[in-house]
């Protein structure tokens, strides 16, 4: 097996370039690897045994028939069989087993905050090993597709504040905003790790900001403990913090209720995938139907809200209207003219 999961991420990743036959050239291959794992460098000898390992590793077991070529001169590789994939490995009857308990375990914490974030991934994962058991693969391949989620940059931080969070460390912390072209430090005492649509956040009390603030994995660019500082402990409840707002943008308003009527197609969606837990079906308004919701509308509310366009009004209160009219305005404005 892989000494470490950097290697399974690069085994990984040299595997999407190479599906499908097309030959790729090393320096290309190292570079995406260097960027899947977030790294300043990668050295290319790396690669070279990573190549190794999946064509000849007995303990990884995937043989993969992978040929080395050129582009223009330089040395490429490319997979001899364009249908081969790793992900297309046959599991023993054993490994499968092994693979639903482990699931399994996961549903049990069931309800306990800190492995919320975990609860879709082990439904997902039990849901593909029940596929998979059904029929060989050349069985199903193409009639069953899994939504794919990349690696998800930053992820390298995950252990590190897992520490953190577990021994009460305070963290030091080099932090970049995507609209800002230098980073800055922070000083953070950890409370939280939250994931949300593929993102994890680090969720903690920053004292020079005299406050809870929300740090985006993918935007730290390092991270240290500070063993000299003493950690600041709160009466910090995630679940409290964010039970009155949708995904990780928290402001420090009273929730409002809301009335949003939605089209009679998208009212069956949103039935099945609530929009917040304070949603409540009211009463059909023609051929729509109209909700309520209690919560503090943020950036995360309306983004959603417009990505449902014409599909669903806001009818109250009047400011929430008047913002989503702002905010539709705004849009096309880009286009007029």
């Amino acid at each position: 097996m892989p000494k470490n999961k950097d290697a399974l991420i690069r085994y990984r990743v040299i595997n999407r370039n190479l599906v499908g036959g097309r030959p790729v050239t090393w320096e290309k291959l190292t570079e995406a690897c260097r960027t899947a794992l977030d790294l300043e460098y990668l050295s290319p000898h790396t690669t070279e045994v990573d190549i190794h390992n999946l064509r000849n590793s007995e303990k990884l077991g995937y043989n993969a028939p992978i040929i080395t070529t050129s582009i223009l001169g330089k040395r490429a590789y490319q997979y001899e069989d364009p249908n081969f994939s790793i992900d297309n490995i046959n599991l023993r009857e054993d490994e499968v087993e092994s693979i639903l308990f482990a699931a399994t375990i996961l549903e049990q914490f069931n309800g306990i905050e800190i492995f919320d974030c975990f609860a879709e991934s082990a439904q997902k994962i039990k849901d593909a090993v029940k596929v998979y058991q059904f029929a060989d693969p050349a069985d199903w391949a193409g009639k069953v597709d899994f939504e794919k989620v990349e690696q998800i940059i930053g992820s390298k931080h995950l252990n590190p504040i897992l520490e953190a969070l577990k021994n009460q460390q305070v963290l030091s912390i080099l932090y970049q905003k995507f609209e800002e072209s230098e980073g800055e430090y922070h000083i953070v005492h950890p409370y939280l790790l939250k994931e949300y649509r593929n993102r994890w956040y680090l969720i903690g009390h920053n004292p020079d900001r005299n406050g809870i603030r929300s740090y985006g994995l993918d935007r730290i660019r390092s991270m240290r403990s500070l063993d000299n500082q003493n950690f600041i402990q709160r009466d910090f409840n995630g679940r409290a913090y964010y039970k009155n707002v949708i995904g990780v943008s928290v402001i420090n308003e009273p929730p409002q209720d809301i009335r949003i009527a939605f089209s009679r197609k998208q009212a069956q969606y949103v039935l099945t995938q609530p929009l917040h837990a304070s949603q409540r079906k009211l009463e059909k308004e023609g051929d729509r139907m109209v909700f309520s919701f209690h919560l503090v509308p943020n950036f995360e509310f309306y983004a959603q809200i417009l990505s449902w366009g014409a599909e669903v009004e806001v009818l109250e209160p009047a400011g929430v209207r008047q913002k989503i009219i702002d905010l539709a305005k705004g849009i096309v404005g880009k286009y007029e003219g």
